[in-house]
């Protein structure tokens, strides 16, 4: 529609200069009016084209040129030609900025000035070609800015969506690898030690053995099992980000585990990924311990400082360098890499080393 109209207006527009008539003082019918108003025509309808089919700069430049060059001589002969020089201004501007589309400006009021000369015709012409060419230049460039505004915006709406888009990717891998963590810290210790416990029983009562260590063996299985469900409840928790209270959690894993277990420092509740951290990290040292150094001694100390909360699990040396756990063989390996994992997300450290009374893990979050 708008080449439509464009091309309209074209068509209106060399009718009514070649119908015009000439300011006062210049001929009817000169020779070069015919000329100028084919090279106009030619001028405009290229420009048109050129936008289309997006010439290079250098066409698009000569073809405004051309428009400029015969509506400034052309509007001696007859005015309303200046129109054509306010359309070049006008496709100068929005095609070009600085000095080219400056360079068609001039060239239309130069082409008038002469004209306006050379046929006598008023002076005043110059001056309303120059405003209509200064005009056309700045409707053009207002234009221009505004398409390159639209532009940007688009490329930032675009970035947006990629940068948006990124993030839900990478939140959702970071959801995923939390679930990975809870998936390996609940289920990976508790059916782990108690597939061994049920096997334990099966052998027991396949081989006609003792009936009552067999029933020990199923009821601590039944104690992993409620173990492993409460565990599962605390990850749910964790999930929906309720605070936790670490130093409860912690004297129940102690109770069970037959740890020792000291608390020092104003104990305090825990934000729910905190508090999930470090209960995960003395579960996984004490869960190690009992693999690596069963029978050994295990405590636990939490301290609650002003800007961090520490946690230290220390185990002493396995009593019987021949003893082995029946743990060894459960768990994937991930244990230490996750609790890594857990305690970097939340700005934290992680030290893993031997001491002098055997193996101590500590874990520090600040709060």
């Amino acid at each position: 529609m708008l080449s439509a109209a464009r091309l309209a207006a074209l068509a209106g527009l060399l009718w009514a200069t070649a119908h015009q008539s000439p300011p006062k003082g210049v001929g009817v019918d000169h020779p070069l009016q015919a000329v100028l108003t084919v090279g106009a025509g030619i001028g405009w309808l290229g420009w048109m084209a050129n936008r289309r089919l997006r010439a290079p700069s250098r066409t698009t430049w000569c073809l405004l040129a051309l428009l400029a060059l015969s509506g400034g001589g052309l509007a001696a002969l007859a005015p309303l030609a200046i129109t054509f020089m306010a359309v070049a201004g006008l496709g100068a501007g929005i095609a070009f900025e600085g000095a080219p589309a400056l360079g068609v400006g001039v060239i239309g009021v130069c082409a008038l000035t002469v004209a306006t000369f050379a046929l006598a015709a008023p002076a005043v012409l110059v001056a309303e070609g120059a405003v209509s060419v200064v005009v056309g230049l700045m409707v053009g460039a207002s234009r221009r800015q505004y398409a390159e505004r639209t532009f940007q915006a688009e490329e930032l709406l675009a970035e947006r969506v990629r940068a948006d888009a990124e993030r839900d990717r990478a939140a959702a891998l970071a959801e995923r690898n939390r679930i990975g963590r809870e998936v390996h810290d609940v289920l990976a210790h508790s059916l782990g030690a108690l597939s061994v416990q049920l096997d334990a029983a099966d052998a027991l009562m396949e081989n006609g053995g003792d009936i009552t260590r067999a029933r020990q063996l199923v009821q601590h299985a039944r104690r992993l099992a409620v173990q492993g469900l409460e565990e599962t409840r605390q990850a749910v928790h964790a999930l929906r980000d309720e605070p936790v209270a670490l130093a409860e959690q912690l004297a129940s894993l102690a109770a069970r585990d037959g740890t020792e277990l000291a608390v020092t420092g104003a104990p305090r509740p825990l934000a729910a990924d905190a508090g999930l951290a470090l209960y995960r990290a003395a579960q996984e040292a004490v869960t190690n311990a009992r693999k690596h150094a069963p029978g050994s001694r295990v405590s636990i100390h939490l301290d609650f400082e002003p800007q961090s909360t520490t946690l230290r699990v220390t185990n002493g040396l396995c009593p019987d360098v021949d003893t082995g756990s029946d743990l060894k063989t459960t768990g994937g390996g991930f244990g230490l890499q996750g609790m890594r994992e857990r305690i970097e997300l939340l700005g934290g450290q992680v030290i893993a080393e031997p001491s002098a009374l055997g193996w101590t893990v500590q874990v520090a979050v600040p709060v």
